[in-house]
């Protein structure tokens, strides 16, 4: 094999929760996680020299993709000419970036016959949500991502819904430390105080999916809010009448695996 084309899902936070704070500055989470049918697709194949296109345009070199393309050729030596189509929305707390380099990682495994469990702690020092997006599927993740946990989650039915970026990752956990977060129920997010005080905005997706479900939540750091619903229909129309009045608003279910060969 010296080419591959996979989907790579994106994930939601079921709940997310923050633990610590370790001595080098990064939280410690405890996150439920489940991948869903909104996807990147990735193309790659074995080359002299290493390159990253997305959408059809070159990726910049701080790039998820391309920091992974670069540290696996540190470590072995091996190249890739790397193609992604986004699908997932940008800065919504969906794994969009870490997606794209666990797909990196999958696809060089498969390419040059790597295990996949020997390029974790690639994964991890790209990303704390990384060595979960190589696999996918429910899962309890703790650590600083580190610790991936597999739990069976039964197919849901969803509606996503990013109105607009939010701030970045790194100031909403710095406003977390200042503000602390709140856990109310079976689905929560102690991020979400801060997101909202950050960028009020956000919220109005979470008013939006409230029209339709009682069962609304924030995922990642946002700015995207997940609602669950009772089937799929309902989930569909739900996002129709959405799609109109947001960036991003879209119909999925939970799915059992993170990527797929095509």
């Amino acid at each position: 094999m010296d080419e591959i084309k996979i989907k790579v899902n994106a994930k939601i936070n079921l709940s997310l929760d923050i633990t610590g704070v370790r001595e080098d500055g990064y939280h410690t989470l405890d996150m439920l996680m489940s991948s869903i049918d909104i996807y990147d697709v990735i193309a790659a194949k074995s080359s002299k020299s290493s390159a990253v296109t997305m959408d059809g345009k070159s990726a910049p070199r701080d790039n998820t993709a391309t920091k992974t393309l670069q540290l696996l050729g540190e470590r072995y030596g091996i190249a890739m000419q790397v193609d992604i189509v986004k699908g997932i929305p940008f800065s919504a707390g969906m794994g969009g970036s870490s997606a794209d380099a666990s797909g990196v990682l999958f696809c060089a495994s498969k390419l040059y016959g790597i295990p996949l469990e020997e390029l974790m702690p690639i994964a991890l020092k790209v990303g704390c949500d990384v060595p979960y997006m190589c696999y996918g599927g429910g899962a309890r993740v703790s650590g600083v991502g580190e610790v991936v946990a597999p739990v069976e989650i039964p197919q849901t039915s969803l509606v996503v819904v990013q109105t607009m970026a939010g701030a970045s990752t790194k100031e909403i956990y710095k406003k977390y430390d200042e503000v602390g977060g709140d856990k109310e129920g079976k689905y929560f997010n102690v991020l979400e105080k801060s997101a909202i005080m950050l960028t009020p905005d956000i919220a109005k997706a979470k008013r939006d999916l409230l029209r339709f479900t009682d069962t609304v939540f924030m995922t990642g750091s946002g700015s995207a809010y997940v609602g669950i619903f009772d089937d799929g229909e309902s989930a569909e129309k739900c996002a129709e009448i959405l799609r109109n009045d947001n960036i991003f608003a879209k119909a999925a279910h939970t799915q059992s695996v993170g990527i797929e060969i095509i």
